[in-house]
């Protein structure tokens, strides 16, 4: 194929970048837009093959339905005359997360990559979606978008790829064994279906892998498949040569445990732990005594005074429900002289006068979108009722807080007085 080659009328192929088990993948340039990105296109001996065609347009339908920070996105797809089935996707230029012979990874970027992903993995489990193909070769690392300020470092963002193996539970196909056997979960090995957990249990592969710098099984094929059944792993601290947290390394074995039941029941579970491991390691958001963050550049300093000094109660809470960190203002309005961090929002005041409160913020964080609830505060008879807007925001960046702020104002005057004409007496 040419790489001047135009593929459903307004893709022009600027380049071969790689190939997947299904198709080749091109760098492509919009002819309208002139925007690059990444077009796939299906393999020729796949190409006249139903089945699978049907899947290739299956991984384009369920990859174009998600976006999240950690995903990279599918943008178009269709057919083509000439070359048939097609997706595109958003070009993502980076490195790979692990090169050939690399050495065990420091733990601060193990953990950082693993919340990244369990965050990522977590967005798709919820709309019903198993990616059923984790692994370390299907994880680019790319450099956050913004400027670079003197002394400044950019974030790596860990983005997923490659939904080739992705499906809803219950399929026709749940009987193939499909995915990386190095992978694989155990149950899989052994002919059960794709599922949510094991998506956990490459996950956990994927953390060991990068904290010992070895997959745990290795071999041929059947092999690496029987092991995965019926051996236990070493200890990653065994392989890395050195000792390990041990909170860390339970975290990972677990997430590997043998029977589906004794590991995180959702990616979320296993972020939540990670989190905990991460607080425990001090890697999370370092905090003074008062439990305010702590900035570490100036732009940084300056986000936190805004937002400590803004008469606009806020907070950025967990889809637990956890007070991760909150202003004055916040902790004033729920009646406390203190910092209310760590606190749950079910433990306030707040919870008994807005109703659906936890609904909200789950939806917040399931839909990616901004919600809105409102509700009155009565409070006697001489005072004004107050009346409370609250406004849940998903952060634009990954991670699992929201954003929370509440605007208060008293009852009108005039409704006020209305309300209280039409009171029997």
């Amino acid at each position: 194929m040419g790489d001047s080659a135009t593929v459903g009328g307004r893709y022009a192929l600027d380049g071969r970048l790689g190939e997947g088990g299904m198709g080749q993948v091109y760098r492509a340039r919009h002819l309208q837009l002139g925007k690059a990105f990444a077009l796939k296109i299906i393999s020729p001996a796949f190409a006249l093959d139903t089945a699978a065609r049907a899947r290739f347009n299956e991984e384009a339908k369920l990859a174009s339905e998600i976006s999240h920070p950690n995903i990279v996105s599918v943008v178009d797809f269709g057919e083509d005359a000439q070359f048939g089935a097609y997706m595109v996707m958003e070009l993502v230029e980076g490195e790979p997360l692990i090169n050939q012979g690399a050495a065990p990874m420091n733990v601060r970027r193990v953990c950082d990559v693993l919340a990244q992903i369990s965050d990522a993995l977590d967005h798709i489990h919820r709309r019903g979606i198993v990616h059923g193909d984790v692994k370390a070769d299907n994880i680019m690392l790319t450099v956050e978008n913004g400027e670079i300020s003197a002394g400044s470092r950019r974030r790596r963002v860990a983005r997923l790829l490659d939904f080739g193996l992705a499906r809803r539970p219950g399929g026709e196909d749940e009987d193939e064994i499909s995915g990386s056997p190095h992978y694989l979960a155990p149950e899989r090995a052994a002919g059960g279906p794709p599922s949510v957990l094991a998506d956990v249990y490459a996950l956990g592969v994927l953390g060991y892998l990068m904290l010992s710098g070895t997959l745990p099984f290795d071999g041929n094929v059947v092999e690496i498949l029987m092991a995965h059944i019926n051996q236990p792993p070493d200890p990653p601290s065994k392989r890395r040569g050195e000792e390990l947290d041990e909170a860390l390394e339970t975290l990972i074995m677990r997430a590997m445990a043998k029977d589906p039941a004794h590991r995180h029941g959702s990616a979320a579970a296993f972020r939540y732990e990670l989190n905990t491991v991460m607080d425990m390691l001090e890697m999370g958001r370092r905090r003074r005594a008062s439990g305010t963050i702590q900035p570490e550049t100036p732009r940084d300093a300056t986000l936190v005074a805004a937002f400590e000094r803004s008469r606009v109660p806020q907070a950025l809470v967990s889809i637990e429900g956890r007070i991760e960190f909150s202003n004055k203002a916040f902790s004033r309005l729920l009646g406390h002289d203190d910092s209310v961090d760590g606190l749950n929002l079910t433990e306030t005041a707040i919870n008994g006068f807005v109703p659906g409160l936890m609904r909200a913020l789950r939806a917040a964080h399931v839909d990616g979108k901004p919600c809105e609830r409102r509700a009155r505060v009565f409070r006697g008879d001489d005072k004004p009722a107050l009346e409370l807007t609250l406004w849940f925001c998903p952060l634009p960046i990954a991670g699992t807080e929201i954003h929370l702020m509440i605007r208060v104002e008293e009852e009108d005057a005039k409704r006020r007085a209305k309300d209280n004409s039409n009171t029997p007496y």
